[in-house]
């Protein structure tokens, strides 16, 4: 499902940030979907329940004033052997036909507040190679482009 604006009310759009719920998660899943992670509401709630340790992971939502979801965040603490704990964002969307209105830029302040009070001295995202639009984003809030690499994945189901 899209959400629709003219211009006039695009400039007049109006949204809270807020902790993610299980009502959010129909929404969520359509937007997943955006992001190129085919999902059900069923398998975003799920997924939201196993990260219900909010020392460890935090999902967040913009939610406009028909309490539609219109973006969401996902941080969690990441660790490591061989570096200090840091904070990541796991994926960060908002709906297509309201980007370019501070609404990811929100998200992302609320993502880092978190690292902040969870104690984290660096937050890091990764972006795939083809999301140019990203990246410039990520670049315009003083996120540092660091290396490039590869990821490898095996399907462990037999």
């Amino acid at each position: 499902m899209k959400i629709h604006l003219n211009a006039e009310a695009l400039t007049a759009l109006k949204y809270c940030i807020r902790v993610a719920d299980a009502f959010d998660c129909e929404d969520m899943a359509v937007l997943a979907t955006q992001l190129g992670y085919p999902s059900t509401a069923q398998e975003i709630q799920r997924r939201i329940a196993e990260m219900k340790d909010r020392d460890r992971y935090a999902v967040y939502v913009a939610v406009d004033s028909n309490k539609k979801v219109i973006g969401w965040i996902g941080v969690y603490l990441f660790r490591a052997v061989e570096v200090d704990e840091f904070a990541e964002i796991s994926g960060l969307v908002v709906e297509q036909s309201v980007r370019s209105h501070g609404i990811g830029a929100k998200l992302l302040l609320a993502a880092e507040e978190w690292a902040r009070t969870s104690g984290c001295l660096h937050i890091s995202v990764r972006s795939n190679v083809v999301r140019e639009r990203a990246h410039k984003f990520y670049l315009r809030h003083a996120y540092a482009f660091t290396k490039v690499q590869k990821t490898f994945v095996k399907n462990l189901q037999r």
